[in-house]
């Protein structure tokens, strides 16, 4: 709740959004497994799981979606994974660090080239995903947003 609440204290919208919270957070989880298993996974939702950056004492820093599969609209704008780092937790490295672990994750999948999308304003993104060998594909526009789509080999 503390990881929710940071955002909305600044207000800027939650990353990733598979963060947002509907109902209680036992509900959330029990969601989130059902996501993770192949045979329950609601139709339009591919295999996910959520993933959180935290410190020793559970103070949660970031967080990562990771997705198994890629839908025609995944393919456009979502990709692999989304990520966000707590606003008072940014420009320390972390958002490195979970996509770099997150990347082994992946690898497990079965997936070895992995999709990030991301605005183009926003330059903290595209700097770690450049950081971390991003190669721009292409770009389009959608709803007054330039969209940027990263490749990053595994």
């Amino acid at each position: 709740m503390e990881y929710l609440q940071a955002w909305t204290t600044v207000g800027e919208s939650v990353a990733p959004s598979a963060c947002l919270l509907e109902g209680t957070f036992t509900e959330w989880k029990a969601k989130q497994e059902d996501i993770l298993r192949a045979n329950s996974t609601p139709e339009g939702i591919v295999r996910a799981e959520t993933r959180f950056l935290t410190e020793d004492n559970g103070y949660v820093l970031g967080a990562v979606n990771l997705r198994y599969a890629l839908t025609e609209d995944l393919l456009r704008y979502g990709g692999h994974l989304s990520f966000g780092v707590r606003p008072d937790a940014r420009k320390k490295g972390y958002a490195f660090i979970m996509l770099k672990l997150s990347f082994n994750v992946l690898r497990v999948h079965g997936i070895t080239r992995a999709l990030i999308t991301s605005r183009r304003d926003n330059k903290a993104a595209r700097s770690v995903i450049k950081k971390i060998g991003g190669q721009l594909e292409n770009s389009y526009e959608q709803d007054g947003d330039v969209i940027d789509r990263y490749w990053i080999s595994l």
